[in-house]
C-alpha cells in the first residue's frame, strides 16, 4: 500500500489539544498527563513518580478515550521537574509526562460542534465525514489536512482549543461503532507534534497494516513508544517532512530505524525503503507448532499422576483449602504474584481489580530488596495457610468446561518429582475468610495520597500455576513448590485443542483420591527412587472406541475409565453417568449407589 500525503496548510489538531481535567483543580495547581503506565495500576504509578521523582501528583483520574493519566502538582516547578523525567521506565514501558497547557472545560459525554449546540448532530457530521473520507475498496481511512475540511471547519470544530481537543478521540469512538475495516491511515499535514491526541487510533484499528504521518512535527522517536505492544501488525511507516528525520547523520538515522523497529515488531518499509526481509521476518514470527495441544505429559504415568492430583487439589482449594495442609511440610514453600499487564485491554476500566493480591505479591522484576522479597514468600503449613485465607475464595471450571484449562507435566529425576503447571482461569466467589489482615495489608502498603477503597470487586481473572510434587512416605505426595500467577483473563480459545491433531496417549486411571497418601493413584505410581511402577492388566483410556476419544479430553477420559472398572457399567450407561454428575468423581458415585438398583442388567458389562 502506498500513500500520498498532500501538501496543504498544516494547521491541525496536534496543537495544544489535550483533554482537561474533571475534577476540582487549584488556582496554584498545574495539569500534567502521563502514558505508558498501563503495565501497572495508576495508583503504583502515581506511587512510584512520588518514589522516583520526588513529586507528588493529586486528584489523577485515568481518561479513558486516551488512556492518559492525568493529575495535578503543586506548581509549574513541579510540572517541569516532572517532565524531564518523560522516558523514565516504568512497569517494562517508558512513561511519557507532559503538562497541559489547555483550561478548557472537561469533555463531555458527547462532542457537538460550538454553532450547533446538539449531541446528535455532531455525530451525524462525523459520522458523513468519515463515510466520505472512507474507501472500502482499498481499506483506507483518509485524515489527512482534517482542518481544511469545509464542513467542519463551518461547524466551528476547530475554533477552539476545547474543540479541537476533543475532535480525535470523538472521531474514533464513531468509527468503531461504525465498524470500519480500516487496514491504512493517513494522518499527513495535521501540525501533530506527539501521539497523545490521536492515541485512540490504536485502540480503534489495532490491526492497522499502513500508516502515513507526512509533514507533521514529529521531532523524537520516543513518542512512539505509547504505540508499543499496540500496533504490532503495522507494516509501513511513512515520516518523510517530519523533523524527527531532519538529520544526515547515519548513526541518528541508524538509531531511528531501531527504535521504530522496536516499536513495531512486523514493521517492513520505512518512507519507501524496505528495512528487512518481509518473508524471513514472517517465518520468525511465526510458531513452529503446526498442531498445538492443550495438555502435554512427559509420559504416560506422569500423565495419569498429574490428572488425578490436579483434579482433587483444585476440588479442595475451591471448597475447604484447610484439608490441603496435609500435601504441605515445613520445607514447603508458597508464593504469589500479580501481572498486571494486560495485552488484550486498552481501555483501563477492563483492567481487573488486583487490590486483594497487591499487597503480598511476590513479583520479582518489582520488589528488588532481599528483604522485601523474602518477606512475600511462605515456608511450612502455618504460613502457607495464612496465606491461602488472605486470597479471595474461588471456583475453577476444571471438570465441566476442562477445554479452558491448558497443562504441562514433566518429571524432575534429580528429585523423584514431577513438576505440573495449570494455566486457565477462574471465577472470585467471595472475599477473602481473614479479611482482617488482608485490610492490614493494605493499609501498610498505602502511602498517604491514597485513598482507601471501600469495598474490592470480585470478577474473573487469569492464573498460572505450578507446583513441584514429590513423592512422601507411604505413596502419599507431597508439594515442595507452589507458584501461584495471577493475571488478567484471556481468551479460553487458546487452550482448546486442535480438533484435527492426533489423540495423545492415554494412561493408567486410578480412583479419584481424597487427601494426603491417596493422591497417588493405585495403578502406575513414584517410588521413593523415582522409578515408575506401572500396573499390568488394568485397561486404559487408550482402549475406549475411538468415537468415545473424539468426544471427550483427556481428562474426561480417565475419568471415564474409572467410573467403567469401579461400577463395572458399559460405556453407554459409563458416559451417561459421568455427564449427568457433571464429570465429578464423587457425585458420580453417589449417583450410581442411588440407583444402581434401578438400572436394567444390560447397563452392565457381562
Amino acid at each position: 500500500m502506498s500513500f500520498r500525503g498532500g501538501k496543504g496548510n498544516r494547521g491541525g489538531f496536534g496543537q495544544n489539544n489535550t483533554f482537561a481535567n474533571n475534577g476540582n483543580r487549584q488556582n496554584n495547581e498545574v495539569e500534567v498527563e502521563i502514558f505508558g503506565w498501563n503495565g501497572a495500576s495508576p495508583a503504583e504509578c502515581i506511587a512510584f513518580i512520588l518514589r522516583k521523582c520526588k513529586v507528588t501528583v493529586t486528584n489523577y483520574s485515568v481518561n479513558t478515550s486516551t488512556g492518559g493519566l492525568r493529575g495535578f502538582v503543586r506548581s509549574s516547578y513541579d510540572a517541569d521537574m516532572l517532565t524531564n523525567w518523560s522516558g523514565v521506565r516504568f512497569a517494562g514501558d517508558s512513561l511519557k509526562i507532559t503538562k497541559v497547557n489547555n483550561q478548557a472545560g472537561g469533555f463531555g459525554q458527547s462532542m457537538s460542534g460550538p454553532s450547533q449546540g446538539g449531541g446528535d448532530n455532531a455525530i451525524e457530521t462525523l459520522t458523513m465525514f468519515l463515510k466520505l473520507r472512507y474507501n472500502a475498496d482499498i481499506k483506507l481511512l483518509n485524515l489527512s489536512s482534517v482542518q481544511l475540511d469545509p464542513t467542519l471547519s463551518a461547524k466551528g470544530y476547530f475554533g477552539s482549543i476545547s474543540t479541537t481537543s476533543k475532535f480525535f478521540p470523538a472521531l474514533m469512538k464513531i468509527a468503531g461503532d461504525l465498524k470500519l475495516e480500516v487496514t491504512s491511515a493517513d494522518l499527513s499535514n495535521n501540525n501533530l507534534t506527539d501521539l497523545s491526541t490521536i492515541s485512540t487510533l490504536a485502540v480503534t484499528f489495532p490491526n492497522l497494516q499502513n500508516l502515513a504521518l507526512l509533514n507533521n512535527r514529529l521531532a523524537r522517536v520516543k513518542i512512539f513508544e505509547s504505540w508499543k505492544k499496540k500496533l504490532s501488525s503495522l507494516r509501513e511507516l511513512i515520516l518523510a517532512g517530519n523533523p524527527l528525520l531532519n538529520t544526515t547523520n547515519p548513526s541518528e538515522i541508524t538509531t531511528i530505524k531501531s527504535e521504530l523497529l522496536k516499536v513495531f515488531p512486523r514493521l517492513v518499509v520505512l518512507d519507501g525503503e524496505v528495512l528487512r526481509n518481509e518473508e524471513i521476518l514472517r517465518k520468525n514470527l511465526t510458531l513452529p507448532f503446526e498442531r498445538p495441544q492443550a495438555m502435554f505429559f512427559q509420559d504416560s504415568e506422569a500423565q495419569a499422576l498429574s490428572t488425578n492430583f490436579i483434579a482433587n487439589f483444585y476440588k479442595l482449594w475451591d471448597s475447604d483449602r484447610q484439608q490441603l495442609m496435609v500435601l504441605y511440610q515445613n520445607e514447603s514453600q508458597f508464593s504469589y504474584q500479580v501481572d498486571s499487564s494486560s495485552p488484550r485491554a486498552f481501555d483501563p476500566k477492563d483492567t481487573p481489580d488486583y487490590g486483594y493480591y497487591i499487597p503480598l505479591s511476590r513479583n520479582l522484576t518489582r520488589l528488588s530488596s532481599v528483604k522485601a522479597r523474602m518477606s512475600k514468600l511462605a515456608h511450612g503449613q502455618e504460613q502457607i495457610y495464612k496465606l491461602f485465607t488472605q486470597l479471595p475464595k474461588t471456583q475453577h471450571d476444571l471438570m465441566t468446561k476442562p477445554d479452558d484449562f491448558s497443562m504441562e507435566t514433566y518429571r524432575l529425576p534429580q528429585m523423584g518429582a514431577i513438576c505440573i503447571t495449570l494455566h486457565g482461569s477462574f471465577q472470585e466467589t467471595a472475599p477473602p475468610d481473614n479479611l482482617e489482615q488482608v485490610n492490614n495489608n493494605q493499609h501498610h502498603n498505602r502511602n498517604k495520597y491514597q485513598s482507601k477503597k471501600s469495598k474490592i470487586p470480585l470478577g474473573r481473572k487469569g492464573f498460572d500455576r505450578t507446583l513441584i510434587v514429590i513423592p512422601g512416605p507411604d505413596n502419599s505426595m507431597i508439594v515442595a513448590s507452589d507458584l501461584l500467577c495471577i493475571r488478567a483473563e484471556v481468551d479460553s480459545k487458546a487452550f482448546r485443542p486442535d480438533p484435527s491433531a492426533p489423540v495423545p496417549t492415554q494412561t493408567t486411571p486410578s480412583p479419584a483420591p481424597g487427601v494426603g497418601a491417596s493422591v497417588s493413584p493405585p495403578g502406575p505410581t513414584i517410588n521413593p527412587s523415582g522409578t515408575p511402577t506401572p500396573a499390568p492388566g488394568v485397561p486404559t483410556a487408550a482402549d475406549l472406541p475411538a468415537e468415545v476419544k473424539a468426544n471427550f479430553n483427556a481428562v474426561q477420559q480417565e475419568l471415564l475409565v474409572k467410573i467403567l472398572l469401579e461400577t463395572k457399567l458399559n460405556i453407554q450407561y459409563g458416559v451417561m453417568l459421568c455427564q449427568q454428575s457433571n464429570w465429578d468423581y464423587q457425585q458420580c458415585i453417589t449417583n450410581f449407589k442411588s440407583s444402581a438398583s434401578s438400572l436394567p442388567p444390560d447397563a452392565f458389562v457381562r
